[in-house]
């Protein structure tokens, strides 16, 4: 279980460096992603808010996994919803490239993440719990 809790309190980290990106950029963050940002919209300010909300809210998986990472049988229904969650958040951004076209390569590289990492933990966790014989 140690390897997995190591993971969980790393990937905290990359959470916490987000959210604090988005916190000091706004709508810059989305730029150094590769989205197209008119100056108008940079300094709007209700787009500016929203955005720094949702990139700071991204914190929230960051405390959730490094909290969970320290008892993981008793945390293991929290893990399971915040990848779950992580995941659908990833098949959102399919439904965009659906709507709206193919976004950025960095931003196709985090739809990627989103995709395969948390089907890829889930697993990780449920071999981490599996009694050993």
């Amino acid at each position: 279980m140690k390897p997995f809790s190591l993971a969980l309190k790393l990937t905290s980290l990359v959470f916490f460096a987000v959210a604090s990106v988005h916190l000091l950029l706004g709508l810059g963050a989305d730029q150094l992603l590769g989205a197209v940002v008119p100056a108008a919209a940079l300094n709007e300010p209700s787009l500016d808010s929203q955005n720094r909300f949702y990139g700071v809210s991204f914190a929230f998986y960051g405390v959730a996994l490094f909290i969970c990472a320290r008892d993981l049988e008793r945390f293991r229904p929290i893990l399971e919803a915040a990848f779950l969650v992580f995941f659908l958040a990833g098949c959102a951004r399919l439904v965009s490239w659906g709507l709206r076209g193919a976004p950025a390569p960095l931003v196709m590289g985090l739809m990627g993440a989103e995709l395969v990492l948390p089907p890829v933990l889930y697993a990780w966790l449920r071999s981490a719990l599996r009694p050993r014989t």
